[in-house]
């Protein structure tokens, strides 16, 4: 692929799918060396392939059929050793997390809706918390609190966030 603007794009939809779709190899193969070696090959599938995807199509779900026929072939390609799981059974498994896959998107478009909604205050200490990675502990000295109000907020922010988002989910028909 010689085409800067292509590559670029392919960069920006690996960086942020490529997570995504490791987990959802190891979600059809048990072992991680397996699916390590499994998600490089995808990697490298995907890139070679590029020219193929379609810009405005889901690149994760392209992503996700390439991944599937790897494991597919991968699992023919090593006969030899017990098969966890049978064609069917493999099937069986890819229908479920790409079901699960979809209620997580509607999940975490929730969550950035009702991350929005919070009192600066309360952003603000789980952004030191979460984005930032702080110890409760440093956020309590950051922020001027004692551990156990920098615990009893962040309690009271995951149930406000939970509720939320379960509300949120609800009104688009999502469990």
């Amino acid at each position: 692929m010689n085409d800067p603007g292509k590559t670029t794009d392919y960069v920006r939809l690996w960086t942020t799918h490529g997570q995504q779709v490791y987990a959802y190899i190891l979600s059809l193969v048990a072992n991680r060396a397996d699916a390590e070696e499994l998600f490089q090959d995808v990697s490298m599938t995907l890139w070679m392939k590029f020219d193929q995807f379609v810009p405005g199509t889901e690149f994760r779900a392209w992503a996700y059929r390439v991944a599937f026929n790897k494991v597919r072939s991968f699992q023919q390609l090593r006969q030899h050793r017990t098969l966890l799981c049978t064609s069917e059974a493999l099937e069986m498994v890819d229908h479920v997390v790409l079901s699960g896959t979809k209620q997580l998107d509607a999940q975490r478009d929730a969550l950035a809706g009702c991350l929005e909604k919070l009192h600066p205050r309360d952003r603000d200490l789980i952004d030191r918390r979460y984005q930032q990675g702080a110890p409760p502990k440093t956020v309590a000295q950051q922020v001027g609190r004692s551990v156990a109000a920098v615990y009893k907020a962040l309690t009271r922010i995951h149930d406000t966030l939970f509720d939320c988002i379960r509300k949120a989910t609800a009104a688009e028909g999502t469990p």
